[in-house]
């Protein structure tokens, strides 16, 4: 009787160590993970829960921008416990006099912040929290939100930077950065009046188009005048362009430049010469194809969001990330962004 109650105390304890030793897991992994999520955990998250933006030159830079696509990425799935633990990574490592700074190189914090991370941490912090009854999402959202229209507004407009000591800003907007949705989650919580919105949105409404259907670069907030770029991100026009058509502005113009592109060359660039038309550059994007699919997505146009996702999928390992293998060349941006897509499209498929 003793031996077989000493053997029911063994299999217990082994049973207790084992659900420790894995409680973390467990909680971490509610669904089998993708191959990008998988290298991203395993690859470019560190320790500390740091996004590397790459593996070998930048492996110990990290940005601000990896945070908001990660949580964008982690609230869009649904998962929490990751999302939790990326927001204290927020919290010790980028937050400085309430801004959120741009990069962290090694410990050292950059100067300044970045419009388009500020709005996106800022509106997946107030989304989570309305989204899982958590207050310390919504009150960290607010406190950044309102530390960063104290300090980081011109003229009634949002800028692109500020030094997060002296508060000197930059005089211009750069158009991808104007996030319609960030503006009226904002306006939700009491952040930004309605008046506030409509300003900030008509910079986006009102930007003339190039001829052939690409957008300007920034609003040039002094002269109140748009400036273009003579070379094309195509990345940025793409974010223009996705944040028009959500709040439903005619993107037609963009749209046959776009798949123009697509048809002539089989691919997309990721950049162009604004006067040739021509690629500048002779690599894909894995990011510039996420952000394709996302574009087309909120037009509604799934076969179109589905085949960019398809081209966006032709660029990696299949068992692995977006990474080239003999040279393990690969970025954060590169990574996270497809990841978002992903999710994305398929929670938009899911729900039809």
């Amino acid at each position: 009787m003793k031996k077989n109650v000493r053997w029911l105390l063994l299999i217990v304890s082994v049973v207790l160590i084992s659900i420790s030793c894995t409680g973390k897991e467990v909680a971490l992994q509610k669904e089998p993970l993708s191959p990008t999520e998988q290298f991203v955990i395993q690859n470019l998250l560190n320790d500390e829960g740091l996004i590397s933006t790459d593996l070998t030159s930048q492996k110990d830079l990290f940005l601000a921008e990896s945070v908001g696509l990660w949580l964008a990425y982690l609230l869009e799935k649904g998962d929490r416990a990751r999302f939790d633990a990326q927001v204290n990574v927020l919290k010790s490592y980028f937050l400085k006099s309430d801004f959120i700074v741009w990069r962290l190189e090694g410990t050292k914090k950059a100067t300044v912040n970045a419009l388009i991370d500020d709005l996106r941490i800022i509106r997946v912090l107030l989304e989570a929290g309305e989204k899982w009854h958590e207050s310390t999402y919504v009150q960290l959202g607010k406190k950044i939100g309102e530390n960063l229209i104290l300090h980081g507004m011109n003229e009634g407009l949002f800028v692109d930077y500020v030094d997060v000591s002296s508060h000197a800003q930059a005089n211009t907007l750069t158009m991808s950065y104007l996030m319609p949705s960030a503006f009226y989650t904002m306006e939700k919580h009491g952040l930004l009046s309605q008046q506030q919105v409509q300003d900030q949105l008509a910079i986006l409404q009102n930007a003339p188009l190039a001829e052939e259907g690409f957008y300007p670069k920034y609003y040039d907030i002094p002269s109140k005048s748009y400036r273009f770029d003579e070379e094309l991100h195509m990345i940025d026009q793409l974010y223009v362009a996705y944040h028009m058509a959500s709040i439903d502005g005619d993107t037609e113009p963009f749209k046959r430049w776009l798949l123009n592109l697509l048809k002539r060359d089989g691919k997309l660039y990721g950049r162009y010469n604004a006067q040739t038309n021509q690629p500048t550059v002779s690599y894909e994007s894995p990011a510039v194809y996420a952000m394709a699919a996302r574009y087309m997505l909120v037009l509604e146009e799934q076969q179109k969001a589905q085949m960019f996702i398809e081209k966006m999928l032709s660029l990696k390992d299949p068992t692995t990330g977006y990474v080239e293998k003999n040279t393990q060349s690969t970025h954060s941006f590169d990574n996270l962004l497809p990841l978002l897509a992903e999710r994305e499209v398929e929670n938009a498929i899911n729900n039809e």
